[in-house]
């Protein structure tokens, strides 16, 4: 992920496969007859589907952007604030046996320290999810990453309901009613948060975000 068209091409190319897998299984719901079990029983097994391309997606895209600005080989003085606190907290983790008090010292030391100093951004391992994303931890993620949320602030009830509680009851064998045109909605839905967070991680990789200002 060493250039801007790699970066895009990336967020791009896991998209394009996504779309067109969730496209094909609408498809499959629109071609069965109306309210029949064949129906209700594929709406049921969408919602899965949909909240695993939103979870993969958002992963892909901010761990995609983690591994750009971490190959940019940018001081701290150079970083926005987020990716300072990213590389600090992650130097202060590698140190195991240390106490809080010493973290502490240690987390004003480095905010007092010389900004030259190049940054170690942990961006090898990309963003942890935690195979639950939820509206919280979504918007923490961007937090993280020095991105801006509130575009999709309103979507929250959407991804914590609709979409993540319906698929985790699903996923334990509960039944759940979902007709067609309530599952295409969420499709609609989840389409666009999956289109935002992409061109979202896009602008801001073009506009050098990543950068203090």
């Amino acid at each position: 992920m060493r250039t801007l068209s790699e970066l895009q091409d990336s967020l791009d190319e896991d998209l394009a496969w996504r779309r067109s897998e969730l496209h094909s299984f609408l498809g499959n719901i629109r071609r069965v007859q109306s309210e029949s079990t064949a129906q209700r029983s594929l709406c049921r097994a969408g919602v899965p589907l949909l909240y695993a391309h939103w979870e993969g997606y958002a992963k892909h895209c901010l761990s995609a952007y983690l591994h750009y600005v971490g190959r940019r080989r940018l001081t701290y003085g150079e970083l926005h604030p987020a990716f300072v606190a990213l590389g600090h907290e992650a130097a202060l983790e590698s140190q195991e046996g240390m106490s809080a008090t010493k973290k502490m010292v240690r987390r004003v030391q480095a905010l007092l320290s010389e900004d030259g100093e190049r940054a170690r951004i942990p961006w090898r391992k990309g963003v942890d999810a935690q195979s639950n994303l939820n509206s919280t931890r979504c918007f923490d993620l961007f937090e993280s990453l020095g991105l801006d949320a509130s575009p999709i602030t309103t979507k929250a009830r959407l991804i914590d309901y609709e979409l993540l509680r319906v698929r985790n009851e699903i996923a334990h064998g509960q039944y759940l009613s979902i007709g067609a045109a309530s599952y295409e909605e969420l499709h609609q839905e989840v389409l666009g948060i999956m289109d935002f967070v992409r061109n979202t991680v896009s602008a801001a990789a073009e506009n050098q975000s990543y950068r203090r200002i």
